[in-house]
């Protein structure tokens, strides 16, 4: 077998089919990038929420007469739901704050960011609450068992903003998975034709070699090279687009996000791991979607 001639026949391929060629290398590149951006989105929302696991806590606010009157939560209602908390395989711990040092709180976390709102916040303005730190912060069925119960007034889950967050972080990977099923199939159909009108141009010359006693994968070879040739292209311009995405439009967008720690950063090296399985799917489906093609439709 002689390679050179089934490159050349390949490149030579390429020139006959440039404008099917240029299409496939495109929507290969799209679908792949989409694929890639999915799995990133995947691993940003899970890292993400790493990011607030340590932080999330649900803070149980007592009713006015509760706060009012106990300091300690020993007084039968706050010391019923405590117990009940503390009970509960799902709490981790339960820390009581009185009103005095529910205000004592506030002032410690806003004091530097925003002291107009503390010097404006009167100390009655917050209750005597129940701060509870979960096992896992996503799961809130320990806190749905003490909603009803006497000297509860409101629940507020700081989970709900990190459920919210990541919701919307899934959606956006959905959206991009279902377009990239999409552009792959517009992807396969795409290398489909471009195989079939590769033999189809060259079927004499195939017709002739067989005769002289070419074997059938000496003949086919030059279309799946054609076909993984161009998915080796599209996918290195996938590649490369992530990269360039990243700079220029992911980093600047979410550049107040990351110094926030809101989420949690789409790093260089994360796009390194992912480069060669892009790679290497897109050759992959390239190659066997050729063969089985040709396998479908050449006959000689």
């Amino acid at each position: 077998m002689k390679l050179g001639f089934i490159l050349r026949e390949a490149f030579d391929g390429f020139r006959r089919n440039i404008t099917i060629t240029v299409a496939m290398v495109i929507t290969t590149a799209i679908s792949l990038a989409l694929v890639a951006t999915g799995i990133l989105l995947t691993n940003m929302t899970s890292d993400t929420k790493e990011i607030y696991l340590d932080r999330i806590e649900v803070m149980v606010q007592l009713d006015d007469d509760t706060s009012g009157t106990d300091t300690d939560c020993s007084g039968a209602e706050c010391a019923a739901v405590k117990d009940k908390l503390d009970a509960n395989d799902e709490v981790e711990a339960v820390t009581f704050r009185n009103k005095d040092q529910s205000f004592e709180r506030f002032v410690e976390l806003f004091k530097d960011s925003d002291p107009q709102l503390v010097a404006q916040t009167s100390p009655d303005a917050f209750p005597a609450a129940l701060h509870v730190r979960l096992a896992d912060p996503l799961d809130t069925s320990a806190i749905d068992e003490i909603r009803e119960m006497p000297g509860v007034a409101t629940i507020v889950d700081q989970g709900d903003d990190l459920r919210g967050a990541t919701r919307n972080l899934d959606a956006i990977r959905n959206a991009s998975f279902i377009l990239a099923v999409v552009q792959g199939i517009a992807a396969i159909l795409l290398i489909m034709n471009m195989v079939q009108m590769a033999a189809f141009q060259r079927r004499t010359e195939v017709s002739i070699m067989r005769m002289v006693g070419a074997t059938r994968w000496y003949t086919q070879a030059p279309f799946v090279i054609e076909a993984v040739l161009a998915a080796l292209l599209g996918s290195v311009l996938a590649v490369v687009g992530m990269f360039a995405g990243k700079q220029f439009i992911l980093d600047k967008a979410l550049k107040s996000l990351y110094d926030s720690h809101l989420i949690a950063r789409i790093d260089t090296s994360d796009i390194w791991v992912i480069a060669p399985v892009v790679v290497i799917v897109g050759v992959l489906i390239a190659a066997v979607t050729a063969q089985v093609t040709l396998r479908w439709y050449v006959k000689k």
